[in-house]
């Protein structure tokens, strides 16, 4: 019936790029997240990122936010009401067109972002010390390399991306 013994299936299924990548992403969400929480944002949950990932210091859309997220507007939106809620966003009307929600940092948002990008830099110390500063390096090559050969680079054009931007130390 099955060609493949059970053992190896497992395997396969549990050792695979796919699992991999997703074992890796998870880890890094959760060392980022655990040290978020560390700084005082105790209101941050991992679906958060999709918000704050895309969002940048500069106001936009709440439908450019999805967009770039690759989630609904909806749930964008609830996100963003979420954020709202604890203070790290604001929205408002947008003047060139009233159907249009314009969402932008607060203080807060502006604390929190700072924040992220130093502890960005500090889980991935926490890697290069485990994988070597070649290692790490080889890493992100491969995957900005994967992702912009398979064109699923979420960056939004004006974004400049720079090119070796892990800051190992």
């Amino acid at each position: 019936m099955n060609s493949i013994p059970k053992i190896d299936a497992a395997l396969k299924l549990s050792n695979n790029l796919s699992k991999l990548l997703l074992d890796l992403a998870k880890d890094f969400n959760h060392r980022s997240l655990k040290k978020c929480h560390e700084r005082g944002h105790t209101k941050i949950r991992r679906s958060h990122s999709s918000l704050f990932s895309n969002l940048g210091f500069e106001a936009v859309r709440l439908t450019e936010l999805a967009e770039r997220a690759g989630i609904t507007q909806q749930a964008m939106g609830k996100l963003v009401k979420e954020m709202e809620r604890v203070g790290y966003v604001k929205r408002h009307i947008d003047e060139s067109d009233k159907r249009a929600k314009i969402i932008e940092l607060t203080e807060q948002g502006v604390v929190l972002v700072n924040d992220s990008m130093e502890i960005v830099d500090e889980v991935i110390a926490e890697y290069t010390s485990a994988m070597g500063q070649e290692g790490i390096l080889d890493l992100e090559g491969v995957l900005r390399k994967s992702v912009s050969s398979l064109g699923i680079s979420k960056v939004p054009d004006n974004w400049q991306e720079t090119k070796g931007q892990i800051n190992a130390a």
